[in-house]
């Protein structure tokens, strides 16, 4: 009797290290399309915008703060006016590129430093979004 009990401890156990090891295993795409009328939500600002990101779990993909990686921008919270209302500009171009855009994607996705972020490349109408400096 013991024999069997050990024996049905194994199977249950190989089934489960087997089932989680599939899991793990579990491939996500390299990119994701965003619908720009539903899925981008807002700007924050000159390269930074929260987006549904379908394809990722809801807990993670919804309402997920993205910075564009390559895209350099002053600070709103700068001591200095003038970097302050280039910052402005950018953040109003970036909503306005955003806007008008016909399709986004992203790619590369990368979990920021610090906070709940993803770095990731942008894609506008199938050019990549960076700066120009």
């Amino acid at each position: 009797m013991r024999f069997y009990g050990i024996s049905l401890f194994l199977v249950f156990f190989l089934l489960a290290c087997s089932s989680s090891q599939n899991s793990l295993n579990q491939v996500f795409p390299s990119r994701f399309y965003l619908d720009v009328s539903k899925d981008i939500l807002e700007t924050l600002d000159g390269n930074t915008f929260v987006a549904d990101v379908r394809g990722l779990n809801p807990i993670f993909g919804r309402a997920l703060k993205i910075k564009v990686r390559g895209l350099q921008v002053e600070s709103v919270m700068d001591i200095n006016s003038s970097k302050v209302s280039t910052a402005f500009r950018q953040w109003h171009q970036f909503r306005q590129i955003l806007k008008e855009s016909k399709t986004v994607q992203i790619r590369n996705l990368e979990r920021g430093s610090e906070g709940f972020w993803l770095w990731a490349d942008v894609y506008i109408d199938g050019k990549i979004l960076e700066s120009s400096r």
